[in-house]
């Protein structure tokens, strides 16, 4: 087991790595390029989650099927990785504008770790108006991806007996429900991440924040509609849909809104990009941390709940983004 421990800690130092610099080259190559990034942007998102979602599938009945073999297939997919970074991705760098030149800031990439630089980094308010919003949004999601399942699968107590969504699904049922929820997820990335051009970022976020407040109220009706019908439901249940639609433009949009801050710190790309991993994995933890506490108290009404506030946190700062966010990227 401390074999697989140490595996866990390269796989993870892995992603640390590649991820910022995923997403450093995705704004560095998009620099200039509004309807580009924002595809770029959505198809990471998509493609990320459509690796974690395949994997996760795949998993089980591959161990099943050839034991601890199948960590030599993990291995295989990494050195795949391994071979797309080293041969199949150009290089690139920034080239510095007259005024970079000139004021002697062109000499933009770092030597080695310079703890100023991150400082530097984390002083501009762009980034600190941002991670409320990216936080919020990654813990409505984090809430309900360690939470939900349990909850949807679980023998409901006594008090619970009344939401519709708390009747001991199968496993089976679930997973099938969770492989359409990923697939109109993934359309609303494709859709959205095809507004940046004629969309403010800022814009997106509040459209896809309203969205997700539609999701919860049409799940809140349809966890309560045991004896509205088979029509209502299913009316609730598409509602809920589109509401997941519009809801899944914002998290491009927020990452596309940190590409735009990289504009003004070219030399920092990676480490601004990096703070993508960093606000998710924020967000994830004090999802997970809320949500338990929250499906004790009220089931699935308690994630409702819990969701609906850090919406309403995640919506705290647009405002004020929005009105700065003519300056973010500004050289």
């Amino acid at each position: 087991l401390w074999v697989l421990g140490f595996t866990r800690l390269l796989e993870g130092g892995a992603a640390a790595a590649s991820i910022p610099s995923i997403l450093g080259y995705i704004a560095l190559s998009t620099s200039g390029d509004q309807a580009l990034r924002g595809r770029a942007v959505a198809r990471f998102e998509g493609a990320t989650l459509a690796g974690i979602g395949f994997g996760i599938v795949a998993a089980g009945p591959l161990f099943d099927a050839i034991g601890r073999g199948g960590f030599l297939v993990n291995g295989l997919i990494y050195l795949l990785s391994f071979a797309v970074y080293r041969w199949g991705v150009a290089e690139l760098h920034h080239e510095p504008s007259e005024e970079e030149v000139a004021s002697g800031t062109h000499h933009v990439r770092p030597t080695g770790l310079d703890l100023a630089r991150y400082r530097r980094i984390l002083s501009s308010s762009g980034v600190w108006l941002l991670a409320p919003t990216w936080i919020a949004l990654n813990a409505v999601i984090g809430s309900w991806t360690t939470q939900s399942v349990f909850q949807l699968v679980r023998t409901p107590p006594p008090q619970f007996s009344d939401q519709v969504l708390m009747q001991g699904f199968s496993p089976t049922s679930v997973s099938l429900g969770f492989g359409v929820i990923g697939l109109i997820f993934t359309a609303g990335l494709i859709y959205w991440g095809n507004r940046f051009k004629d969309r403010r970022r800022t814009t997106i976020i509040a459209i896809g924040v309203a969205g997700a407040l539609v999701m919860l109220a049409a799940t809140f009706g349809l966890n309560h509609s045991g004896g509205l019908g088979l029509p209502l439901q299913v009316l609730l249940g598409l509602l809920a849909a589109a509401g997941l639609f519009v809801m899944a433009g914002a998290t491009p949009a927020a990452l596309g809104l940190l590409a735009d801050i990289t504009e003004s710190h070219p030399a920092d790309r990676g480490a601004i990009m990096g703070l993508y991993s960093v606000f998710l994995g924020v967000g994830q933890i004090l999802g997970a941390l809320a949500s338990g506490p929250a499906g004790d108290w009220a089931g699935i009404d308690g994630l409702l709940g819990a969701s609906v506030v850090l919406i309403i946190i995640a919506m705290l700062p647009v405002q004020r983004l929005r009105s700065s966010e003519h300056l973010i990227g500004a050289r």
